[in-house]
């Protein structure tokens, strides 16, 4: 009885660990995509209205997501390596934090952007 017992206990334990691995889908590592990394941010000198954000990891086939103070922006263009976004017209000159969102879910580390003069921070 006691060598049933250990069996089916080793059994239960076995079953869950792998059905718990399966359900918990797969790991970040294992689905072959990088979080996108953000170099830089400028705002463009002769068009002041857009933020070239250049990186990388940005994608390809589907338009990041790009937070500017939490505010989503208007995506002008990208590749893999660049952004372009539309800045807020009433934007105040300001230090930001900067966040670039690609792959569906996977988020850059926080990016401080300054917008303005630095004389009026």
């Amino acid at each position: 009885m006691n060598r049933c017992w250990g069996r089916l206990v080793l059994g239960v334990i076995v079953l869950s660990l792998s059905a718990g691995a399966a359900l918990a889908g797969p790991r970040f590592a294992d689905r072959g995509q990088t979080p996108p990394v953000v170099v830089r941010a400028d705002v463009d000198r002769l068009e002041p209205d857009r933020l070239v954000i250049r990186g990388a990891h940005f994608g390809t086939t589907t338009a990041p997501t790009v937070l500017l103070a939490q505010v989503p922006l208007q995506v002008l263009s990208f590749n893999d390596n660049q952004i372009v976004v539309r800045l807020p017209i009433d934007a105040p000159a300001a230090r930001y934090r900067l966040q670039v969102l690609a792959h569906g879910t996977s988020p850059s580390a926080v990016v401080e952007v300054v917008l303005g003069s630095a004389t009026a921070i």
